[in-house]
């Protein structure tokens, strides 16, 4: 059964917390399935409420190392959903957010040396994806931010509610801050609601269904198209970083691959092959910045390495992987290191 009552219901919940008060709204949105359900849903609350009395801000972290499938896709939703906005006069602000530029991905692996991201050094995260947003915010003060969170996703997950829970369900507390809380429209959705409600909900039309359903169609080995309400549906990849190194193996790029994605055949091989590389001892230093005998940073022989097969996969696939300022920062690290007398590689 379609979820017409639930979301019914939902929206009347949005435009009740809106107009509760002036804490400013964030709404994280990558381009998946749930941030699009959360945007459908708080853009169709925002038609029915008169006086906008806020912003609503729409908030995308381009890491510069994102599956560039899904980064041009949202570069293309968020041009038609600024017009769409305008048209319609709603209160919301579509802004791109980018890490700094000395935090940025390939400035801490070739400029630094930083080894790519495991398990246990995975810092990647904070860097690249929750900084640049909380940066963004902290100027604010209070505020909700809205995040496509759903119970029965996956047992962390309903772990992390748990723990995070408010007496009010759509809320949560979030860590290491009193001054924000996370409202979740989606907290009650199934995988198929979340499926029917960007399906079913006119608004806006920026939001492709088609196009979401066939990149998660395309980046898993089974995934149905909803033909009836009992079909089940797919979309449990997950759109990361096609450099991630902490997940042994890419299975999400790979099944693109397999499914006509050819230009991310470099970009697949470039990940695979800096995993293994990561590793070798030859091309690390044998102390820590910090002194401690152990696998250090990357050589400066490593990291140029790294720079001229990026360079040749950038070429061959057409994606443009590395900017100008970014080059700069590495090529200024580089002398760092060159003229620092307590910089050994051995």
């Amino acid at each position: 059964m379609y979820c017409k009552e639930l979301n019914s219901n939902v929206i009347d919940k949005i435009k009740e917390e809106y107009l509760k008060d002036n804490t400013p709204w964030y709404i994280g949105y990558s381009g998946g399935k749930d941030s699009s359900a959360v945007l459908k849903l708080t853009f169709n609350a925002m038609l029915q409420v008169e006086n906008h009395h806020k912003k609503i801000y729409v908030l995308y972290c381009d890491t510069g190392i994102e599956n560039p499938i899904v980064t041009n896709y949202v570069y293309e939703t968020y041009d038609k959903l600024r017009i769409e906005n305008e048209l319609k006069n709603l209160p919301f602000i579509f802004k791109i957010i980018k890490p700094k530029i000395e935090d940025r991905f390939f400035v801490k692996v070739i400029g630094r040396g930083y080894p790519t991201p495991t398990n246990i050094f995975r810092w990647c995260t904070d860097k690249l994806r929750i900084n640049p947003v909380n940066e963004f915010i902290k100027e604010k003060g209070k505020s909700t931010i809205l995040l496509g969170i759903r119970k029965t996703e996956s047992e962390q997950r309903d772990r992390t509610i748990s723990k995070h829970n408010t007496e009010n369900e759509y809320f949560l507390k979030q860590n290491k801050t009193k001054n924000r809380l996370i409202f979740s429209p989606i907290i009650n959705h199934s995988l198929e609601d979340v499926w029917i409600t960007i399906l079913n909900l006119d608004s806006p039309k920026s939001i492709d269904f088609k196009k979401i359903r066939e990149i998660y169609q395309d980046a898993e080995s089974e995934c149905t198209a909803i033909k009836s309400e009992k079909d089940k549906s797919c979309g449990s990849s997950r759109f990361g970083c096609w450099t991630c190194t902490v997940v042994r193996k890419d299975k999400s790029v790979k099944n693109m691959i397999s499914n006509g994605y050819n230009e991310l055949i470099e970009l697949y091989n470039f990940r695979n092959w800096i995993y293994e590389f990561r590793d070798n001892p030859n091309f690390r230093c044998q102390k820590r910045r910090n002194g401690i005998v152990g696998l250090g940073p990357f050589t400066l022989e490593a990291r140029k390495l790294i720079l001229k097969k990026l360079k040749k996969v950038e070429k061959k696939s057409g994606f443009k992987l590395i900017d100008k300022e970014e080059l700069n920062k590495i090529y200024e690290l580089w002398d760092l290191d060159i003229n620092n007398p307590k910089y050994f590689e051995k």
